[in-house]
């Protein structure tokens, strides 16, 4: 009797473990990387994670309807493959950034960087961060 209790519970702790390593396959989808606002016009800011085989990264920032600016974001992505680094530039209008999104492969370590000015040439949001995608989970 014991050996049955003992084989199950070891079965139920094989699967615990199965499923945490495929959730954490994709634990950066879905999850929103905040920046450091520094300004009262802006509510929030950040980076937002989308995607299953690629990785969608989408900038945002919750702003004051009336405010304009510009942004940078910086994606450098390191992995077994290589490096590659993507840039973008942007104007931005009544407190968002609109439909910006970089989309890159997986897995790799990258950097994200994300710079919100105002008109002015003041800073609203900074964020940089370094974060971990890991390989997609292979469907059956």
């Amino acid at each position: 009797m014991r050996l049955v209790q003992a084989i199950r519970f070891l079965q139920i702790f094989a699967v615990t473990i199965t499923f945490g390593f495929q959730a954490s396959a994709t634990s950066m989808n879905g999850q929103t990387i905040l920046g450091n606002s520094s300004d009262p016009r802006i509510k929030a800011c950040g980076v937002r994670i989308g995607g299953q085989e690629m990785a969608t990264l989408r900038p945002f920032i919750e702003g004051a309807a009336d405010l304009n600016g510009s942004f940078a974001l910086s994606i450098a992505k390191q992995s077994p493959g290589g490096s590659s680094t993507t840039s973008q530039k942007n104007r931005f209008s009544e407190g968002s950034l609109g439909d910006t999104q970089v989309v890159i492969n997986r897995p790799g370590r990258v950097r994200i960087t994300l710079v919100v000015t105002d008109d002015a040439g003041k800073t609203l949001c900074d964020l940089d961060q370094t974060i971990e995608l890991s390989q997609p989970m292979t469907r059956i």
